[in-house]
């Protein structure tokens, strides 16, 4: 803005159209910058209201990130308590499998010994009924061969 020098007239000090113009130009220009501060600090306030907006948005997602990772915590925690209740429930289940197993080629084990027992015994029988047979058998041969030489 380029000033115009206010020229002195003689005996009452400066031009009254002269002072009556530079008035008018400092208040258009005041006008003109008031109004630029007005538009300035609106948009200050609007530029504060969209960082006190972020803020508040960054705040919201820090605070859903702490939730999900104290929620992620909990939930490997839990897992980690399901994996190994489930792993105690795996080797009570296998330590009774195994107890049953055992138990039960302990009974089948008991009855092969009772068969093999009963075998036995049979056996013998069978070879004492042989003895007798073999000891009658080789009498009446004594007999017949008695008779046969008394003949």
């Amino acid at each position: 803005m380029k000033i115009k020098f206010l020229r002195r007239v003689k005996l009452s000090g400066y031009d009254i159209n002269d002072v009556e113009d530079f008035l008018e130009k400092i208040i258009v220009d005041y006008e003109k910058l008031m109004k630029e501060n007005m538009e300035l600090k609106d948009r200050v306030n609007n530029l504060q209201e969209s960082v006190a907006y972020y803020k508040s948005l960054e705040i919201g997602i820090d605070q859903t990130v702490g939730n999900a990772q104290t929620e992620a915590e909990a939930i490997k925690e839990d897992a980690h308590n399901t994996a190994d209740k489930i792993k105690k429930d795996v080797m009570m289940q296998l330590e009774q499998y195994k107890k049953n197993e055992e138990e039960r080629i302990n009974r089948e084990l008991e009855e092969l010994k009772k068969e093999v027992l009963t075998k036995e015994i049979s056996l013998e029988e069978i070879k004492k009924q042989m003895q007798i047979y073999k000891i009658k058998t080789i009498s009446m041969l004594e007999a017949q061969i008695k008779i046969l030489n008394e003949e």
